[in-house]
């Protein structure tokens, strides 16, 4: 067994022959993960997990062995953080659309239009039951599909945010009665929710694609941290009194997030 995780490292050179930008591979519950390591003019290395793998960034000004020593701490606590929540790894496609093809998004049902048009600029709208999205002429495929999913999930926030703040003031007056700053959504595919210290929450337009006591849950989980702003046993017992079932919610996202994407 080795001392080191950077002698796991596949192909890893000695320290002294790592170049300022280097790829390797690292087996993570028997799975391979990617692993970038860039050298850079800072005074403290840290480290990084995404969809894309590990990413260290490590200080030059470091000696060889204290980088070493920095590179073995970050990939074990790396892959420590990969053990407890491996869908930090999971990509999600990216949808293509179809010009008159229905999108569901919860109990909600969108029908897509497509249209080109000679402006530089792709605009998308949301009227009636329709997304009509108004693309630049001249857009390879790639670009196509980024400008949709884009569009899309910008009309998609602007169409669903009245609705999750009135939401979660509902259930923030029945059971918590906290103040609650700027609600913002956003398509994240890194968290369903987010509550930041100064009151602010975030809600991923992912999850209105969730049941609805889903995405309660979600928004019950973000309200707790305005009375405990960490996943300490109160939090989790608060929790578990608004919604005793929230581990349902909690499967079924685990289970099922990779159904919901733009």
């Amino acid at each position: 067994m080795s001392l080191s995780l950077f002698d796991d490292l596949i192909a890893a050179p000695k320290p002294e022959e790592v170049s300022p930008e280097r790829e390797y591979r690292i087996e993570v519950n028997g799975q391979s993960v990617r692993v970038k390591i860039l050298f850079e003019q800072r005074l403290n290395s840290r480290v990084s997990v995404s969809k894309n793998g590990i990413l260290l960034r490590v200080s030059k000004l470091q000696d060889k062995d204290e980088q070493r020593k920095s590179i073995d701490s970050l990939l074990r606590w790396a892959k420590e953080k990969l053990g407890d929540k491996p869908e930090l790894l999971d990509s999600l496609p990216q949808r293509k659309y179809m010009n008159g093809e229905v999108l569901k998004v919860g109990e909600h049902e969108f029908i897509i239009s497509i249209f080109y048009h000679d402006a530089n600029k792709s605009t998308a709208k949301i009227f009636r039951n329709n997304i009509v999205i108004s693309l630049a002429r001249g857009l390879n495929a790639e670009a196509e599909m980024n400008a949709c999913s884009y569009l899309v999930a910008k009309c998609l926030c602007r169409y669903f945010h009245p609705v999750v703040t009135e939401r979660l003031h509902e259930l923030n007056n029945r059971f918590f009665k906290k103040k609650i700053g700027n609600i913002k959504m956003k398509y994240a595919t890194s968290f369903w929710g987010h509550c930041s210290t100064n009151t602010d929450i975030v809600i991923s337009v992912r999850l209105m694609f969730a049941p609805p006591s889903v995405i309660d849950y979600v928004f019950i989980h973000e309200l707790a941290h305005l009375v405990h702003h960490d996943h300490s046993p109160r939090f989790w017992k608060l929790v578990e009194t608004v919604m005793p079932s929230y581990r349902n919610a909690e499967k079924h996202l685990k289970e099922h997030h990779h159904r919901y994407y733009l």
